[in-house]
């Protein structure tokens, strides 16, 4: 092979890899698997909201439960001095009989309060356990896409490490000046360095050179460049 040729097999090694890691982003697995995992963040989201109501309103229900345990032992308490019949005034026992009445009712708001929190502490707990049920669901079917999109994936990645496998051994094959000629246009140009000039056609850019122009790179060296578009242009036998 001729320099030109490895350089225009080079530049179709370059387009299947372009083409093979084109394909490999935009995977249908791929796209699905980012969408999942958004949503999948939004569930995470949800349950930290879940979980932060549910201990708060744990938090409650302990806090009016031991409220409504330390009122109904001081009830207890005054109980037992009306009963042991060591207050005798009845001022004082009629306050006392009252002070009772007053904690009793307090104890019954309390304990009645402390129902209405376990209500919504359960149903807090339900809420949670739905949004445990989606987190893992969600999770399941991110593991089954995550396995198809190795597989696909994986297929294409050997196709594009075969290509640059022989991309590298072609690159060896060429001048060090060729190489880096190519290489420049390739970064410059959207991936594409080099053409061939075919009936007066640079292959790259599709532009007809003019007769003129294109006689007279058929008339010099097998690499040149476009007048066009700067690329690395081989021209062959069959460009006049």
């Amino acid at each position: 092979m001729t320099d030109g040729e490895i350089l225009l097999a080079l530049g179709e090694r370059d387009l299947e890899i372009m083409r093979a890691e084109r394909a490999l982003d935009e995977l249908p697995e791929k796209t699905a698997i980012l969408k999942l995992r958004h949503r999948i963040a939004e569930i995470e989201r949800a349950r930290e909201q879940a979980d932060a109501y549910c201990r708060k309103a744990d938090s409650l229900v302990s806090r009016a439960q031991d409220e409504a345990a330390s009122v109904q032992d001081k009830a207890a308490s005054e109980q037992e001095k009306v009963l042991s019949g060591q207050v005798t005034n009845p001022k004082e026992l009629q306050n006392l009989t009252r002070e009772i009445a007053a904690l009793e009712r307090r104890r019954d708001a309390l304990e009645h309060e402390a129902l209405g929190l376990m209500e919504k502490a359960e149903a807090g707990r339900g809420q949670l356990a739905k949004v445990d049920a989606a987190l893992a669901e969600g999770r399941s079917k991110e593991a089954a896409l995550i396995e198809r999109f190795k597989e696909r994936g994986g297929q294409l990645q050997h196709e594009t490490d075969r290509l640059r496998a022989e991309r590298d051994a072609l690159g060896k094959r060429l001048p060090a000046d060729v190489l880096a000629r190519y290489e420049a246009a390739r970064a410059s140009k959207h991936g594409i360095g080099v053409g061939r000039l075919a009936n007066g056609v640079c292959s790259a850019c599709r532009t007809q050179l003019p007769a003129d122009r294109t006689q007279s790179l058929a008339q010099g060296p097998e690499i040149a460049e476009c007048p066009n578009c700067r690329r690395v242009l081989v021209v062959g036998a069959e460009s006049t």
